[in-house]
C-alpha cells in the first residue's frame, strides 16, 4: 500500500526569478572565462614583444609569469568566479524556498488571513469566557436565592 501525497504539484515551475539568477551566472562565468583568455592572450603578446626586441625568452618568462601571467589568472577567477557561484548558489536557494512555498496551497492556509484566524480564536475564547462567566453568576444568583 503505498502512501501519496495529496498537495503536491505534479511539475513544478521554475521561477523567473531563479531563471534570472542562472542567467545572471551564465553571463557572469563567460565573462570570466573571455578575461582568462584574454588575459593570456596579453601575456603572449607581451613576451613576443620583448623576445622581438633582443632579450632572452627565458628571462622575459622569469620576470613576467609573476607579475603578469599570475595575477591574471587568478583575478578572473577569484572575482568573476566567486560573483557567478553567488549567483548560482542563491538562484538554487530560491527555487528551493519557492518549491516550499508552493506546498502551502489555499486548501492548508485556507481563505482566511492569519490575522482573521487569530481575531477569531480570541473571540471565540472570549465568547466561551462570558458563558462561563454567565452560568457562574446563574449558579451564584440560584444559591443566593435559594438562601433566601
Amino acid at each position: 500500500m503505498d502512501l501519496k501525497e495529496t498537495n503536491v504539484p505534479k511539475k513544478l515551475k521554475i521561477p523567473a526569478s531563479s531563471i534570472a539568477l542562472y542567467i545572471a551566472f551564465l553571463v557572469v562565468a563567460l565573462i570570466a572565462v573571455a578575461s582568462l583568455i584574454n588575459n593570456i592572450m596579453y601575456f603572449n603578446n607581451t613576451v613576443a614583444n620583448y623576445v622581438a626586441q633582443g632579450y632572452p625568452a627565458a628571462k622575459v618568462m622569469e620576470e613576467l609569469i609573476p607579475a603578469q601571467l599570475l595575477p591574471g589568472i587568478f583575478e578572473p577567477i577569484a572575482v568573476y568566479g566567486g560573483i557567478a557561484f553567488i549567483l548560482l548558489g542563491a538562484g538554487i536557494i530560491n527555487y528551493r524556498f519557492s518549491k516550499c512555498l508552493i506546498l502551502l496551497t489555499k486548501d492548508e492556509v485556507g481563505n482566511n488571513t492569519p490575522e482573521e484566524k487569530v481575531f477569531e480564536e480570541n473571540a471565540i475564547e472570549e465568547n466561551m469566557g462570558v458563558t462561563e462567566l454567565a452560568e457562574t453568576v446563574e449558579e451564584v444568583n440560584e444559591t443566593t436565592d435559594n438562601n433566601k
